[in-house]
């Protein structure tokens, strides 16, 4: 503990040590980063706490939202190129077909990189 420089502040009788937590700007941070983000805040809180802490938690958020979404846009394109439109004029019929890529691509997207251990 010698040379850390560490500053208290007394409160209530006690001595709480003054500790600045790196900023972070957590806005930038995209859906997928963000869903990452709660996920591992409710379930593996250890090393959520590690990574605020750490001041990295930002950068590997950014980094999850980044992965997601290139998958989810390959993904698209694959389904998309597998069921050819059957009437091009039609865009009810290109929204639907690009909704049911979009729900099945995220599946995809969040089961295999949201929802992992980061």
């Amino acid at each position: 503990m010698e040379g850390m420089n560490l500053h208290y502040q007394r409160k209530d009788g006690l001595l709480y040590p003054e500790m600045e937590v790196p900023g972070q700007d957590l806005s930038r941070v995209g859906k997928y980063g963000h869903l990452a983000m709660r996920y591992l805040k409710e379930n593996e809180e250890s090393r959520y706490s590690f990574l605020y802490r750490c001041g990295k938690l930002e950068e590997k958020m950014r980094e999850v939202d980044r992965e997601a979404n290139e998958m989810l846009a390959e993904l698209m394109d694959s389904y998309l190129k597998s069921r050819p439109l059957q009437n091009r004029r039609s865009f009810l019929e290109q929204w639907k077909l690009r909704e049911q890529a979009q729900m099945q691509a995220e599946e995809i997207v969040l089961r295999e990189i949201v929802w992992q251990y980061h």
